[in-house]
């Protein structure tokens, strides 16, 4: 297999520029055809035997020598004409490259006479033979040459090249005879081997020992054309020089003198082919919109970014998520060295997103019980209760509980004893676990304190950013012939990149960018804004449209200096409500009562939004967003106050993993109050 894999290589390499030449020039084509012709096998040899198997005497330092054989080839070939005077050619052939190899040997012997009664001595001659048997099928690379042009020579042509063959057939039979004996006597004709007979070390046919099946051979030649229309005749003699014995360590190679006759027919030369059509550049296109105050789309011809005063409160999700099976703490959670702990502070979550608080619960926490040296924790290990490896398995449970408590000891270098773990399967307000993702919320720690301080949620005092077009729309067009290899959408203001796309084809034709909730995002100087949309194509063209749009920033300076009316914006999260219920909840209820009702003022303006996961149906999402958003409503009950529910309409946080979901059920107060000048 190996051989004949081996060979088709060989051919393809030879053959693949042939073909390449082709397809590129049509004014020259192929040649097909077959030959048929006999082979003269000249087999050398010169050796005593073939491995393993006996022939005569032990050391009787008799060889084989050759032997000459004749055979049949036959085959199909092709030609193609790479200039005037070469052509590229490839034979496929069988040939017969059977051979009798012979040896002798002289000896004395005695024999008894016909009454047994005196020994009568001989000078004998012993011959022994090998009949090998062998057919090949080769595939023969050819240079053909036609170096003349003038009359009666042109038609004259020379080969030269190798042929590989594949030996189908390798089999052989042996004897050793008596082939004469002197004096001829009446007795002479019954005198025999040992064994009785007249031959001896007789083999019947089977398979040679050792047998190369790969033959290698350079064979040259010469030939003749007689063309009749578009056929050509040629006799042709080859002769090729055996390279590999026929059998491994043993000298024993095979030459060939062939003489055939070839037929070849050339075909009608290709119509040229078409010019090659123009490949069309890469097309690419982008635009920017927004939305009025009404909800209609409009082109996006100018940002101001507008600086308020703000309280950002951020829930306190007491909750850390572990992986199937695993008590490691995920590596998406922020962990701290015990030196990096001084200058924590939860002050450098304004204008972050409740995601990224999230990811320091642990170090919130931590910190906070440093601050309150006597409060305590409880810490509560859970798995899902349904899977192989987490039913019923609370060592696991626990095992997540203790995780939690040695990285707040280790890190914040709090006592053991204020915080104690306990162990549960299923959480004590489970997810639905009726599928996959409400299963994976209950892999979970949870912490609770009886110190209000260590669980409220998170207030930071700061400015924010308020941007005139909280939504920006890209609307973005790709056209590449070549197909689109990489699209990359960015948005930036000098060197900052403020927002980034990229995708492995074309982006979607429309691509939002929520400024709003993506603070850092938002432009910071009054520099012109710019947005490209590169398109590379996989060959390499690209395209890459840009355009700007005019920044006006509006800081809370400027707008004191201008006497320009100003407000706060306090935005307060809440989260864990009760499953399926629109009910406020007693946690909510200290948060609102605490927290937010002290910055509502009369003349503040409250828009309550309700959210949820994107989980369950969404009529029902929706409903549930309406209800939370009014007992919020209800709660506050400030003379302007709006409640809304989104359901999943907004998506505001990843819901592909489980922190993602829990922060998504949430309601947002936004409390707009004017200041005074």
């Amino acid at each position: 297999m190996k051989n004949i894999v081996a060979i088709v290589c060989v051919v393809w390499i030879i053959m693949a520029p042939a073909f390449v030449v082709a397809q590129t020039d049509s004014s020259k084509t192929l040649r097909v055809g077959g030959f048929v012709g006999g082979v003269l096998n000249q087999h050398i040899a010169n050796f005593a035997a073939l491995p393993g198997i006996a022939t005569g005497r032990t050391g009787d330092g008799v060889l084989f020598s050759g032997g000459a054989s004749v055979g049949l080839t036959l085959g199909a070939l092709l030609e193609y004409p790479l200039v005037d005077f070469l052509s590229l050619g490839l034979r496929l052939s069988y040939a017969g490259n059977s051979g009798l190899l012979k040896a002798q040997e002289s000896q004395r012997i005695g024999a008894l006479n016909a009454d047994g009664t005196a020994i009568t001595f001989y000078d004998a001659l012993f011959g022994r033979e090998i009949q090998a048997n062998l057919t090949s099928i080769g595939v023969e690379p050819l240079a053909v040459i036609h170096p003349f042009t003038q009359d009666g020579l042109r038609n004259l042509r020379f080969y030269a090249g190798v042929r590989l063959g594949l030996m189908v057939q390798h089999t052989f039979s042996q004897k050793e005879t008596i082939l004469s004996l002197t004096p001829v006597d009446a007795a002479s004709s019954s005198v025999n081997f040992n064994n009785l007979q007249r031959e001896r070390n007789v083999i019947p046919t089977q398979e040679i020992p050792q047998a190369q099946t790969l033959h290698a051979a350079v064979t040259a030649g010469v030939g003749y054309d007689i063309n009749v229309g578009s056929l050509a005749i040629t006799p042709e003699v080859f002769y090729a020089l055996g390279l590999t014995p026929l059998v491994a360590n043993t000298s024993w190679n095979l030459n060939q003198l062939r003489g055939a006759v070839s037929l070849r027919y050339t075909l009608p030369p290709l119509p040229p082919p078409p010019p090659p059509t123009p490949v069309q550049a890469v097309e690419a296109t982008i635009a920017a919109f927004t939305t009025d105050t009404s909800g209609v789309e409009v082109p996006l011809v100018q940002i101001k970014v507008e600086e308020f005063v703000s309280r950002q409160m951020y829930p306190l999700l007491p909750y850390v998520f572990f992986d199937y099976n695993s008590s490691v703490i995920p590596a998406r959670y922020h962990r701290l060295n015990a030196e990096e702990t001084a200058s924590f502070s939860e002050n450098k979550f304004f204008n972050a997103d409740a995601m990224r608080v999230y990811y320091d619960v642990l170090n919130i926490i931590g910190k906070r019980l440093q601050e309150y040296p006597k409060a305590t924790i409880t810490i509560t290990g859970c798995n899902d209760h349904v899977s192989p490896g987490e039913l019923d398995n609370l060592a696991l449970s626990r095992s997540r509980a203790d995780e939690v408590r040695q990285y707040i000891r280790r890190t914040w270098g709090i006592d053991t004893a204020r915080m104690e773990i306990r162990q549960r399967n299923l959480p004590e307000k489970p997810t639905n676990s009726k599928d996959s993702l409400g299963i994976e919320e209950n892999r979970r720690v949870e912490i609770a304190s009886a110190t209000w301080e260590i669980m409220q949620p998170s207030l930071v005092y700061d400015t924010l950013l308020v941007p005139s077009a909280p939504v920006i729309r890209f609307k973005t067009s790709a056209k590449a012939e070549a197909g689109v290899a990489k699209s990359t959408l960015r948005a930036f203001q000098n060197e900052r990149t403020l927002k980034q796309y990229t995708a492995l084809n074309a982006l979607d034709p429309v691509v939002e960018w929520n400024t709003a909730r993506e603070q850092s995002t938002i432009p910071r100087s009054e520099d012109k804004m710019k947005f490209s949309y590169e398109v590379i194509d996989s060959e390499g063209r690209s395209a890459m449209p840009i355009d700007s749009i005019p920044v006006e920033q509006i800081t809370i300076r400027k707008k004191r200096s201008l006497r320009i009316k100003d407000k706060e914006i306090d935005t307060y999260r809440l989260i864990l409500f009760d499953f399926d219920s629109p009910e406020v909840g007693p946690e909510n209820a200290r948060i609102i009562k605490g927290l937010v009702l002290p910055n509502v003022k009369p003349q503040s303006t409250v828009q309550v939004s309700g959210f949820t996961d994107k989980l369950g149906s969404a009529e029902v999402n929706q409903r549930l967003s309406e209800g939370r958003a009014r007992s919020v409503s209800n709660l506050i009950s400030s003379q302007q106050t709006t409640a809304r529910g989104l359901g999943a309409k907004m998506i505001i946080y990843p819901n592909e993993i489980p922190e993602g979901r829990f922060l998504s059920r949430t309601v947002e107060v936004r409390v707009e109050t004017p200041i005074d000048q």
